[in-house]
């Protein structure tokens, strides 16, 4: 057992380890948030269900569609958003 010293009591060490596992429980909640928020994303970009997909792949594809999305409405606003409106359709797969 390490000796205590003067100033680092059963107190102040029982303190630190209680910080300790506030920050883990802190870091674990965000972390879940965070790939809640990115399965979220996933779901809305086009793509087969079945593929298992990793949190890179989801960001980078919704990175794609969300460009391609962007693109295609530039076109619109450019030609008038008249006659294309209702026929133009959003053709663009991400899936290999």
């Amino acid at each position: 057992m390490p000796e205590m010293t003067e100033n680092e009591t059963p107190t102040k060490k029982q303190h630190r380890f209680d910080k300790r596992i506030f920050s883990h429980l802190v870091e674990r909640h965000r972390k879940k948030k965070i790939n809640a928020g990115i399965n979220r994303i996933g779901e809305l970009i086009p793509c087969s269900p079945a593929l298992k997909q990793s949190k890179n792949m989801i960001l980078d594809q919704a990175f794609k569609y969300i460009t391609e999305l962007k693109r295609q409405n530039d076109e619109l606003l450019l030609n008038g958003g008249n006659n294309e409106q209702g026929q133009f359709e959003i053709v663009f797969y991400l899936c290999p």
